[in-house]
């Protein structure tokens, strides 16, 4: 890359920061969309992942995979998090579903007063904790520091629960499921789309849904899209399903509809 290709790389990724930064303090530009998950042996939707979102003015949609970790990277990530959570659990607190599930980074959980954050607003949103489920990365839980310790005891104190996302793509082995102080599995997307080909995905998969019933967890598969994945995740006993076949992540608008009886699939 030449130096002037350099230059302009950097002051785009300068701008978008600040332009980011500026989005945060202004209420409404940063939006929550929801993905449903449904149990996959009655189809029902038993609940949803909240989702950042940002249209800006000018570039119109900006990519969560271009924002989020742009956030990450520059300190916003907390501001962010903390945005989405309240937001959803707004949204959230009457809508007659199990599981409001939330992304957080290791950035918010080494923080020594995050869990004092999270229960602070769900005291000011009515919000039941024990509907309240935190998805972490396997890395996150393999630095194991004593800020993320103190922190998600704090919360599975008051009923919160925790989801280890991705799984299969980090740090962790299916033997250290045991000592994963997680509530569900969430199986990574690569894994699901892999089924058919000459991998073993399927097998993977398997192994990873007959440890987690064994250790008590429950087991979510990302990024179903075909109803063959849907039918073999089924068949192998994973408890619940999400991706676009199912539901792409909608506004809260459109979560309604669904919630009120619409179709089981939305396509917005």
């Amino acid at each position: 890359m030449q130096r002037h290709e350099r230059d302009q790389t950097l002051a785009k990724r300068k701008g978008l920061e600040l332009d980011l930064r500026e989005e945060l303090q202004t209420p409404g530009q940063i939006r929550v969309h929801y993905q449903s998950l449904y149990a996959a042996d009655t189809n029902s939707m038993t609940g949803v992942e909240a989702l950042a979102r940002w249209s800006d003015a000018e570039r119109g949609w900006v990519a969560p995979d271009l924002f989020v970790p742009l956030a990450e990277e520059t300190g916003l990530i907390e501001v962010l998090g903390e945005l989405v959570l309240r937001q959803a659990c707004l949204d959230a607190v009457h809508w007659p579903i199990e599981t409001l599930a939330v992304n957080v980074s290791g950035l918010q959980l080494n923080n020594p007063s995050f869990a004092m954050k999270v229960t602070s607003i769900l005291l000011e949103t009515q919000m039941d904790p024990r509907r309240l489920e935190l998805e972490v990365t396997e890395s996150t839980l393999s630095q194991r520091p004593t800020e993320c310790q103190q922190n998600m005891a704090a919360l599975r104190s008051v009923g919160v629960r925790f989801a280890l996302d991705d799984f299969g793509t980090g740090f962790s082995s299916l033997g250290r499921l045991q000592s994963l102080e997680v509530d569900r599995i969430k199986i990574d997307r690569s894994f699901v789309q892999g089924f058919g080909g000459s991998n073993g995905d399927e097998a993977i998969v398997q192994a990873i849904i007959d440890l987690a019933r064994a250790t008590g967890l429950s087991t979510t598969a990302e990024g179903v899209e075909t109803e063959s994945q849907c039918n073999y995740l089924r068949k192998l006993g994973c408890d619940q399903l999400q991706g676009f076949l199912l539901s792409r992540p909608v506004p809260k608008e459109d979560l309604q509809e669904l919630l009120d009886g619409g179709s089981r699939r939305a396509t917005a």
